[in-house]
């Protein structure tokens, strides 16, 4: 499929997902991905979007991650499609987006340094294949981001969260020479790993 198909088509599938179907999914993203953390104590940083409308929520996930002493940081929509990043606890002062409807933490605005001491990214996706390809929103946000990722010694995994039925063969749909691979697909079936597992 085309980008533009298999964006429609995604977006239509995660709208019709079963209520329930989409909390026993969250709540099973959530136990594997603390289960991946490990149950040492160790404090990570991780990144996550804020979730919108259809996508996997994120409300329990950052309130449990934020609970267990884990730093955790959402991105910001800057001019040119560029990201910058805040730090999200429970509570955090929020305001509306300047180019989405949703509400972004207010406050220091960290620049891509930060991702310096960042452990794992959590990457919004609608679908994933096993080469890592990612279709996105279209917006070319975080495909900028991740680019810029490559210049850092230590750059963070990338593991994209999706739904089980997001993670779908090859060639399902189009990727291009701009896309930008993720290191893993995180779902409630489990981490698959783009070539070696890593941890953080």
């Amino acid at each position: 499929m085309s980008k533009a198909a298999a964006r429609t088509h995604f977006r239509s599938l995660r709208r019709e997902l079963d209520p329930e179907r989409r909390r026993l999914e969250a709540e099973g993203i959530l136990r594997n991905l603390l289960d991946w953390l490990g149950h040492d104590g160790g404090a990570r940083t991780l990144t996550s979007v804020l979730s919108y409308g259809a996508e996997p929520p994120t409300g329990e996930l950052l309130a449990d991650l934020h609970r267990r002493g884990h730093r955790i940081l959402v991105p910001i929509c800057e001019p040119e499609r560029r990201l910058s990043w805040a730090d999200w606890y429970p509570g955090v002062p929020k305001a509306r987006a300047t180019v989405a409807p949703i509400d972004e933490p207010v406050g220091e605005r960290h620049p891509l340094a930060v991702m310096e001491g960042v452990d794992v990214v959590l990457v919004p996706a609608q679908a994933v294949d096993p080469d890592g390809g990612r279709l996105g929103q279209g917006g070319g946000y975080y495909d900028r981001f991740i680019a810029s990722l490559r210049t850092l010694a230590r750059p963070p995994v990338l593991l994209a969260m999706v739904y089980e039925h997001e993670l779908v063969p090859s060639g399902t749909f189009e990727v291009g020479p701009h896309d930008q691979p993720v290191d893993g697909v995180l779902t409630a079936a489990g981490i698959t790993w783009i070539g070696d597992e890593r941890a953080p």
